[in-house]
């Protein structure tokens, strides 16, 4: 037993046909207080016409009595002794006559001048009821000499709110019969959604890659949120995993390369001499590939330092625009050897970056786009900026052949390339240069359409040591 009261699904269901009984209860008391109150209004208006009758007739006795005795004539103690001489039985009579006609109306009136004062006409066996009382005013000219007392027992007034309460309580039951069971049912549906989606969420303990079930409404988000989440914690562990091997890795490359760069620099200087010496001669052929290779080994050295101990930060303030002008001037060749066109779309805007890193960043990311069209005999390159609050969002996008779907995750990896004489570490080494820049690089890609790479900014950096 202690097991269902602690169940979500028991408390759930009990919550659900407390709080629909709990409404329906207030809400048919609360109309049948205001059916209460209009009864009780509608029958002291009843009780007011009644009741005005009564004075009508006391009105018009008066005026005839005062009107025969010149009352305008006599002194205040003989008009009232007339009064009571000759109004104290007659209206009495009245009074009487006229409860017959209205026998669940209890009729009286107290008038001092008169003997006995109190006359009330009521079944004596309602008097201890409560009663709904309308109490009028008897003048004599303009002075009050008595009131009229109109009154109806309390149960007599509200009998057909026992009629309604009645009807009310088998509504109310019968509503809350139906709410309770259409809320069974809903609620068995949700929880029902609930149980799977839990037991999605227990196989990501094990596995992040399991699936989660999908579906509309806010459980729908939830599991869509939760497999976001198992993604991205999976993405931060890979990428926690690969930079500390990436860590390892630079500066093994590092301390490699400059051990390298001497003797490349010995090789080089060597095939110049031997270039030199044997212009002209059939040999030299043997040399222009030494010369090549090594000068594309200098390009791998370069980059494997550069990747392995990136220099300091030292940002300045420039304009983006004019950045992108000159980079553009700089790469013109480029795009005319590619048949490319650049299309510039970057608004005047101040940022503090360091204007070297910047420049290799974004010339990779532009070489890569130019080489991605090279097998569609041009394109456009488009670059667009805009502000964010205190970030830069620069897009780089091309009309190329796009990245093959089981590339992309590679994408960021040293030494993976889909280039026939690339070193793979343009887009590591663009990658690292963002990360200094409180940043990083995101992409989008439709294979045979294009790609799109986003580099997203602090709009100004500080200097690093």
């Amino acid at each position: 037993m202690g097991r269902i009261f602690k169940s979500l699904t028991f408390q759930i269901i009990l919550t659900a046909l407390l709080i629909v009984g709990l409404s329906l209860t207030i809400l048919s008391n609360r109309l049948i207080l205001e059916f209460q109150d209009e009864l009780i209004v509608k029958e002291r208006e009843t009780l007011q016409a009644v009741g005005s009758q009564a004075v009508e007739r006391w009105t018009r006795m008066y005026r005839e009595l005062a009107s025969s005795y010149k009352f305008d004539t006599i002194s205040q103690t003989q008009q009232q002794e007339f009064m009571r001489v000759f109004l104290s039985k007659s209206y009495k009579d009245y009074i009487t006559s006229f409860k017959d006609n209205f026998p669940r109306v209890g009729i009286g009136y107290q008038i001092s001048l008169f003997e006995p004062s109190l006359v009330y006409l009521n079944d004596e066996a309602r008097d201890a009821l409560a009663k709904l009382t309308v109490v009028l005013p008897l003048k004599a000219g303009a002075a009050t000499v008595g009131y009229l007392i109109v009154d109806r027992d309390m149960p007599q007034v509200l009998a057909p709110l026992q009629r309604v309460r009645y009807e009310a309580f088998k509504t109310s039951t019968f509503a809350v019969a139906i709410g309770g069971g259409a809320t069974i049912v809903l609620l068995a549906f949700f929880l029902l959604r609930l149980l799977v989606l839990r037991r999605g969420v227990v196989r990501l303990k094990t596995n992040l890659d399991a699936p989660m079930p999908q579906g509309g409404g806010e459980l729908g988000e939830i599991s869509r949120v939760v497999t976001d989440l198992a993604h991205s914690l999976k993405r931060s562990i890979e990428e926690a995993r690969q930079t500390e091997a990436l860590k390892t890795l630079g500066t093994f490359t590092a301390g490699i390369a400059h051990e390298v760069r001497n003797p490349l620099t010995s090789i080089k200087g060597y095939a110049n001499i031997l270039q030199k010496r044997l212009q002209g001669r059939p040999e030299a052929k043997y040399v222009t590939p030494i010369a090549d290779e090594a000068d594309r080994l200098e390009l791998l050295v370069k980059d494997l330092l550069t990747y392995g101990r990136p220099a300091p930060a030292q940002p300045i303030e420039f304009n983006l625009r004019e950045f992108f002008q000159t980079l553009g001037e700089v790469m013109v060749k480029q795009f005319e050897d590619g048949h490319a066109q650049l299309d510039l779309q970057v608004p005047d805007l101040q940022v503090t970056w360091d204007a070297r890193q910047a420049e290799q960043m974004f010339m990779n990311l532009l070489q890569n786009a130019i080489q991605s069209m090279a097998d569609k005999a041009g394109g456009t390159v488009t670059v667009a900026a805009a502000a964010e609050a205190d970030r830069v969002m620069v897009r780089i996008s091309d009309t190329g052949i796009g990245i093959k779907k089981d590339d992309r995750p590679r994408m960021f990896t040293p030494f993976f390339t889909t280039k026939e004489h690339g070193t793979g570490l343009g887009l590591p080494i663009s990658q690292k240069i963002a990360s200094f820049h409180n940043g990083v690089i995101t992409f989008d890609s439709a294979e045979g359409q294009g790609t799109t790479f986003t580099v997203n900014l602090a709009r100004a950096i500080k200097a690093t040591l």
